[in-house]
């Protein structure tokens, strides 16, 4: 089982972004031992970037970086 994410993402220290698909349940050893933690949800769209799964991504990155243009991306504010 995996505790509630308001971004429905979780993250690690090693710095690994999952989505509750990806991501170890709190049961795994890899759990405690990865420091893996549900992001706030301010932690999105700051300085026009957002976290996504890295495994679901076909680029396999967890941030992801928003053109100033581009529509797609809600602003800081929203």
């Amino acid at each position: 089982m995996l505790p509630e994410s308001s971004t429905g993402l979780y993250w690690s220290i090693r710095g690994h972004v999952a989505c509750n698909q990806h991501a170890p349940l709190v049961e795994d050893p890899r759990w405690g031992i990865e420091g893996w933690a549900p992001p706030p949800s301010s932690s999105q769209n700051v300085r026009s970037q957002r976290y996504q799964c890295q495994y679901c991504s076909p680029e396999q990155t967890a941030l992801v970086h928003a053109k100033p243009d581009d529509p797609s991306t809600p602003s800081q504010g929203a």
